[in-house]
């Protein structure tokens, strides 16, 4: 019998300690990834993230309510916006 499992593929060498799987906002701003146009956007910061919804973007949106994580997956061309209880736009970056 030939159990196989997906995933078990991938050898980890000596050392090897995983990441978290979800991690705070702050994890992936602090990386600074370019490409979504989050600087350029910044002016709206401080309004609701429904205004977005009048702007092209790059790529897609995601939108991060009080207290949510992130996986670990970056794409550099999509829009991550931070946003309080009320929906305004506290932060946005890259990732």
């Amino acid at each position: 019998m030939i159990l196989m499992v997906a995933g078990c593929g991938r050898s980890f060498g000596p050392g090897y300690a995983p990441g978290p799987a979800i991690l705070p906002p702050s994890a992936l701003a602090a990386q600074r990834i370019a490409g979504c146009e989050a600087q350029q956007l910044a002016p709206l910061e401080g309004k609701h993230f429904t205004t977005l919804a009048e702007v092209p973007l790059r790529g897609n949106l995601r939108v991060l309510r009080p207290g949510q994580g992130l996986t670990r997956e970056v794409l550099s061309d999509r829009l991550n916006v931070q946003v309080d209880e009320g929906g305004m736009m506290l932060r946005m970056f890259c990732g």
